[in-house]
């Protein structure tokens, strides 16, 4: 043994342990000093822990108030709809004709849903066979459910200027999709048609395709800009022209783009899309809308324009969000004249903290903007039928009418073929019955067959500010004064008091209610001031007007 090793044993030996330390440190008296500290929280946290769950308890148990006020209006309702993209295609074929009907039916008809809005999708051309050698045409992920045909036909080009001349379209083209519309618009409902894009005709894109080549690609060519809004406008004009919409009263609102914040591009998109930064959305919407105004100044007409069908309003969801779109919008004329502006709900869900940053930021940034919420659907595999997903999305369209004071809301699919949770109606030959619903279908009829364009959202609100009760409500006053009201019981069993509401008591109100039970239950109680709230239910209850 070295002597430096010797003399470093000697320093260890003359080192105290560590639990001797341990033993020194805890005198008695530090010993008492921290046994009261640790008392001390123990009993802070105790308390805390007490007052939770009294809070818990009283907002769980406690009576709820909503103090409603008529006389405070927010928006006037423009209605609810879905679209036709899809599965359309298939379902209106003559050999699927009595399902067809009774999906309709279901959707638009008196006994069903009563939608007002049918947002038409004019296809970009990527069912055309011509393409089926090419990516992502050819791909497993490209449902050819999801490929859809366009009225211009596509042998007759040879040169852009092609896309000018009506007698290259053919306006029998997708038959079954306009077999559908049409017992839609006969059901008597619809006032408002969309017509929505999702792609640029496929001549007119950089890639090909009626997707980009790449991930985030600006698909439609410069040079197309006026072209493809002069395309949309001949294709408008054919379906509004055959099926005499005009006449008819209802209103035409074109869309040229949807969603342009989405990747849209790549070897594994699915579905027809478009990318468009904001510079490029803005300067396109500029020309579209010269189109637009031109004419309808030669022919008299009053088309609309809806603009922006962002995919959601997330601030954080990508590298660009609704500011940049709408601050590059501002920059030109046409956004002085719009009035409103669409979104789609995806991704925010049932967020209130992503409803009250946006509701926020268009108050502080465009108040005179009103916002429709035209797109969304729970983006899950599967098909949930259950009150739990039945409620989900009553909130969903409820918080989109209360929070960002939404005028009108749409579904995304208004037929799905199953296996995802993406329908209003579900359709597949291999199923039996070949037509079903699930809770979802039911409790978003317990807002559409019971509110109507022209309603007027007012004031309601809830006493609840821990948001545990799991209670949300809508109030709405229809022309002639009758009171209709929306809620949600996400919970127990229980009452729910309306202050404002004096003039009812006494008054017999009409109850229509769906649970994992009951759909559209009806019955009827003369109101005491409280509304009867069954557990995991969405209600609704219609106050008559005075006589």
């Amino acid at each position: 043994m070295n002597m430096e090793t010797k003399n470093n044993n000697a320093e260890t030996a003359a080192k105290p342990s560590f639990l001797s330390r341990i033993k020194a440190f805890f005198t008695p008296e530090r010993s008492r000093r921290i046994g009261k500290v640790v008392g001390i929280v123990v009993a802070v946290l105790a308390i805390v822990t007490i007052l939770a769950l009294s809070i818990y308890s009283i907002a769980a148990y406690a009576p709820l108030r909503v103090n409603v006020d008529i006389n405070a209006e927010h928006q006037t309702l423009g209605g609810f709809g879905a679209s036709s993209a899809w599965i359309y295609q298939e379902l209106g074929k003559a050999e699927n004709a009595a399902e067809g009907e009774q999906a309709i039916e279901m959707l638009y008809g008196d006994s069903g849903l009563q939608l007002n809005i049918f947002r038409y999708n004019i296809g970009g051309g990527s069912k055309d066979s011509v393409l089926d050698d090419k990516v992502p045409y050819s791909n497993d992920w490209f449902d050819p459910n999801r490929r859809a045909e366009s009225f211009f036909v596509a042998e007759n080009y040879k040169a852009p200027e092609d896309f000018l001349d009506v007698s290259n379209y053919d306006f029998e083209k997708d038959a079954a999709v306009q077999n559908l519309f049409k017992q839609a618009l006969d059901k008597g409902h619809i006032d408002k048609v969309v017509f929505f894009s999702n792609s640029p005709h496929y001549l007119m894109t950089e890639s090909g395709m009626c997707t980009g080549a790449y991930e985030y690609q600006n698909n439609l060519k410069p040079e197309f800009y006026e072209i493809y809004s002069e395309y949309l406008m001949i294709c408008v004009e054919g379906l509004v022209d055959k099926y005499d919409l005009l006449d008819k009263g209802i209103e035409i609102w074109i869309s040229p783009v949807n969603e342009p914040q989405w990747k849209w591009g790549g070897p594994d998109a699915s579905q027809e899309g478009c990318h468009y930064d904001p510079e490029v959305l803005a300067k396109f919407y500029d020309v579209f809308w010269n189109v637009l105004t031109a004419y309808n100044e030669e022919h008299g007409t009053n088309f609309r324009f809806d603009a922006f069908e962002c995919g959601n309003y997330l601030f954080e969801a990508f590298d660009v969000d609704v500011a940049d779109y709408l601050e590059e919008m501002s920059k030109y004329d046409y956004f002085d004249e719009l009035g409103e502006i669409s979104t789609h709900t995806y991704s925010a869900n049932d967020s209130v903290s992503a409803r009250k940053k946006f509701a926020s930021f268009m108050e502080k940034n465009y108040p005179e903007l009103e916002v429709t919420a035209t797109e969304f659907c729970e983006m899950e595999s599967g098909e949930y039928d259950t009150i739990e997903s039945g409620m989900f999305l009553a909130k969903v369209i409820l918080r989109d009418l209360t929070m960002i004071d939404a005028t009108e809301w749409s579904w995304w699919l208004s037929v799905a073929a199953g296996g995802y949770n993406d329908g209003l109606v579900y359709w597949s030959t291999d199923r039996n019955p070949k037509v079903w619903v699930l809770n979802r279908y039911y409790t978003m009829g317990q807002i559409t067959r019971f509110l109507d364009p022209g309603d007027v959202r007012v004031e309601s609100a809830i006493s609840d500010l821990t948001g545990w009760a799991g209670v949300d409500i809508g109030v709405f006053v229809k022309p002639d004064g009758t009171v209709v009201a929306i809620v949600v019981n996400d919970g127990g069993a229980k009452d729910l008091k309306l202050n404002g509401m004096d003039k009812f008591d006494g008054t017999s109100v009409q109850v229509t209610r769906t649970t994992q039970t009951d759909k559209w239950a009806e019955s009827d109680f003369v109101f005491d001031g409280s509304l009867p709230l069954a557990k995991d239910s969405v209600t609704t209850f219609v106050f008559p007007a005075a006589q």
